[in-house]
């Protein structure tokens, strides 16, 4: 399975790199079935085998033992899965560090305006640069101590940013994302669709949050003011980290062009051939033993010497 998936990310990658140069807002959701058709690979070991005979000595010289692999697969797996899990916790110690704001006029407002009824907090973090969003079950949206300053419109758009997230389920795919790269932490190209993808879906809020409205202008301005550069763990979504800002404006002011029909049909080229090399096994042929005519044999057995020690 590792020739496969290493395969198939490599040639999806290409395949986006391709795309994003020529429009970096390439809709994610091909991203998304890309990692998506990666975390599912494993599966296809399961498929019924069709073995193909092919000339000459098929060779695996290398350089580490096959029972080795897994034992290095597993530990890979258990570091990146705990770095996972503390960044679950330093989560939490947000939580506990920060103050609830739920009652702020702004944040009934855009939540009307989303018309998002599920139950979304608001915090207000002492030592944030930038608005972040975080929480599958229960969204937690962390604005810094500093956007008590901020002008009632550049708040808005800052909340209105980071509820878009909430609405499109972005924090979903991204925890989709990290588990695909938990699984495959070995392959790089992997890691590189993670980070192409999240900064897709940056691209994508902002188109969305224009098409439900939003005054582009208005929202570019917002971004200059609050959009630090900031970090944020990987099961959380920052306003900014993820692409540069003056990439983000040129995109809003060009109408936001995102999709790509000949991209969708590549991946799906590329996922059909992924899903053939799981399935087909190429075997040596087998060199066939001679076989002597019966009459051959008995003709050679009585010309042979009874006594060859002689």
């Amino acid at each position: 399975m590792l020739i496969p998936s290493l395969v198939f990310s490599l040639l999806a990658a290409f395949a986006m790199w391709v795309f994003v140069r020529r429009n970096p807002a390439t809709d994610p959701r091909v991203t998304v079935a890309i990692l998506a058709l990666l975390l599912i690979l494993p599966l296809l070991n399961f498929l019924p085998k069709y073995s193909v005979s092919v000339e000459g000595n098929i060779g695996t010289s290398a350089s580490l033992s096959p029972s080795l692999l897994p034992s290095i697969w597993t530990l890979g797996f258990l570091f990146f899965g705990l770095r996972g899990l503390i960044d679950v916790l330093s989560m939490q110690r947000w939580n506990r560090e920060s103050r609830l704001a739920n009652d702020l006029p702004a944040f009934q407002e855009t939540l009307s305006k989303l018309a998002i009824s599920r139950r979304v907090d608001l915090r207000i973090h002492p030592r944030l640069t930038s608005p972040v969003v975080s929480g599958l079950i229960r969204p937690r949206i962390y604005l810094p101590e500093s956007s008590t300053d901020w002008s009632p419109q550049t708040l808005r758009m800052a909340l209105l940013h980071e509820l878009g997230h909430v609405q499109r389920r972005d924090l979903w795919m991204a925890t989709l994302a990290h588990v695909v790269c938990v699984l495959h932490w070995f392959n790089p190209s992997v890691w590189w669709l993670r980070r192409t993808f999240l900064s897709q879906c940056e691209y994508a809020c902002d188109a969305h949050l224009v098409e439900k409205g939003t005054d582009p202008r208005l929202y570019a301005n917002a971004l200059c003011d609050v959009a630090q550069s900031a970090s944020a763990p990987p099961l959380s979504l920052a306003m900014a980290g993820h692409v540069p800002l003056r990439e983000r404006i040129i995109f809003l002011s060009s109408g936001g062009r995102r999709g790509s029909v000949m991209l969708s049909s590549l991946i799906l080229v590329t996922a059909s051939s992924a899903v053939a090399m799981s399935v087909v096994r190429f075997v040596p042929e087998r060199a066939e033993a001679p076989v002597l005519a019966p009459m051959k044999e008995v003709e050679i057995r009585f010309n042979a010497d009874p006594f060859p020690g002689n």
